[in-house]
């Protein structure tokens, strides 16, 4: 084994065991139990609810390995978890790999390993959650599309276009976001190639889109789900649908993501910022080499995408971390002209510092704060069952929703959906109950004779008697009675 290989299966090997003490025991959040859903009770793709096993688009290849996997282990959370940690453990092996090509092997060693101990991609390697995933495959996908550029040939290209096609069974939302770096693969090529690489792309599709359409009523049924999906999101949480109020939302999201997900290795990705505006200023026009257009067409694209349309979840940001870790690993060997011993220790300081952020705080990302969550919920799981008859209860939720209604399904319970820009009340009658409990932390209750009950240390349950059929009113973050059936 070559020096090189055996770097990249250190960093494989040590992710992969740092990640083994801190999986979480319980599906993490909504779209956690939608996958849990299609690895029980079969794979079908639904824009209600009620027959989401997953949500649309379905991510076909991804329910498939983790069946894999749960066939192994025997429990789905774990099965999702694992999958996790072991595409977490293949970024970091990749992008060295992938970093050689524009830094030195120390430098791609050391952003291999801030990337693998940066608290937001560690936090996401260890939860029943695909954005681990959709790190692996965006560096992986970045790899074969800058080698197929440099090779220049019609095969390459086409290869690298089919595996496209066939990846985005994972995620599909890769077809968005790597299209623009798709686009400068071939850029170079003849007419005649360019066609051949988008058939290419639109066969590896076929992988997963005909069995994915099958499995979920037809073609129709399929196409008609994914665009009301994509429609209730432009609508909800887009720019053009929803202005400022988004805009501000999405980008300071995006950037919160970032900041956790890139820590201190920000610092030589401002350095270069600074050094390129400042020679366009000079020059007076604005220079791309072709390395800088590779990363531009890799980063601008998904980060555009979610300040302008929608980002659900902090993990979204994996999809650009390895190709910002490259810009800092640029930077570095750039900038920081120290001598060896120097640029070692430091470099080893900042890896140590984020590794301790996550280990031994509890910052947002940390071992802790996914500990909190396990026992969190299965404080409130257990007080709701020990407390409260599944007859006479109703569970009101909002984020956890589906974690309700998979950890205690034989409770009534009701989704508190509202706008996240606009409020708008509602009216409900209440089933024959005379308790709701607030599963939610965030749900406020509008009377003062809701009663705030503790279920462990720190982690607190609202109930509040009513009287069986009630009208109860849900208003933003609020809910309350505000007609008795006994009136």
């Amino acid at each position: 084994m070559n020096r090189t290989a055996f770097v990249a299966t250190g960093l494989f090997a040590a992710t992969l065991l740092s990640r083994a003490p801190f999986f979480a025991e319980h599906l993490w959040a909504w779209d956690s139990v939608l996958y849990a859903r299609a690895l029980e009770s079969g794979f079908h793709v639904d824009y209600a609810l009620a027959g989401q096993r997953p949500h649309p688009p379905g991510y076909l290849l991804y329910v498939a390995t983790a069946a894999v996997a749960r066939g192994l282990v025997g429990d789905s959370n774990t099965a999702l978890v694992l999958i996790s940690a072991i595409a977490s453990a293949l970024a970091a092996a990749v992008l060295f790999l992938f970093a050689r090509r524009f830094v030195s092997s120390g430098t791609a060693a050391f952003i291999s390993l801030a990337f693998a101990l940066d608290p937001l991609a560690w936090q996401y390697s260890e939860v029943a959650y695909p954005y681990a995933l959709l790190g692996l495959l965006s560096v992986t996908l970045a790899a074969c599309f800058f080698a197929a550029r440099a090779r220049g040939t019609a095969a390459a290209a086409v290869l690298a276009s089919l595996a496209f096609g066939a990846a985005a069974g994972f995620r599909q939302d890769l077809l968005l976001i790597l299209a623009a770096l798709w686009l400068w693969m071939i850029w170079r090529l003849s007419p005649r190639v360019r066609l051949v690489a988008a058939a290419s792309v639109c066969a590896g599709c076929l992988v997963w889109l005909v069995p994915t359409a099958l499995l979920s009523g037809g073609p129709l049924a399929y196409v008609d789900a994914v665009m009301r999906q994509t429609d209730y999101v432009r609508a909800t949480y887009s720019v053009p649908a929803q202005g400022l109020s988004a805009l501000s939302a999405n980008l300071a999201a995006t950037l919160y993501a970032l900041a956790w997900g890139l820590g201190l290795c920000a610092l030589p990705i401002a350095g270069l910022a600074l050094v390129g505006a400042r020679r366009a200023v000079r020059a007076r026009r604005v220079v791309l080499g072709r390395t800088d257009m590779f990363l531009v067409a890799w980063i601008a694209p998904a980060i555009s995408l979610y300040v302008l349309l929608h980002i659900g979840e902090w993990g979204y940001v994996l999809s650009v971390l390895p190709g910002l870790y490259v810009l800092a690993a640029i930077g570095i060997d750039r900038f920081v002209k120290v001598p060896r011993i120097v640029r070692r220790a430091a470099l080893a300081s900042a890896a140590v510092s984020t590794a301790f952020a996550f280990v031994a705080t509890s910052a947002p990302f940390s071992a802790a704060a996914i500990a909190h969550r396990d026992d969190e919920l299965a404080a409130r799981v257990s007080f709701v069952r020990q407390h409260y008859s599944p007859d006479s209860t109703l569970v009101l939720a909002r984020e956890d929703f589906l974690l309700v209604r998979y950890y205690l399904p034989e409770y009534h319970s009701w989704f508190h959906d509202f706008d996240p820009y606009r409020l708008a009340m509602r009216r409900k009658r209440a089933p024959k109950v005379n308790a709701i409990i607030a599963f939610s932390p965030g749900l406020k209750a509008a009377s003062i004779e809701a009663r705030r009950v503790e279920c462990a240390k720190g982690v607190h349950l609202v109930y509040l008697d009513i009287d069986p059929g009630s009208i109860v009113e849900l208003y933003g973050e609020r809910y309350g009675v505000v007609e008795s059936q006994r009136r």
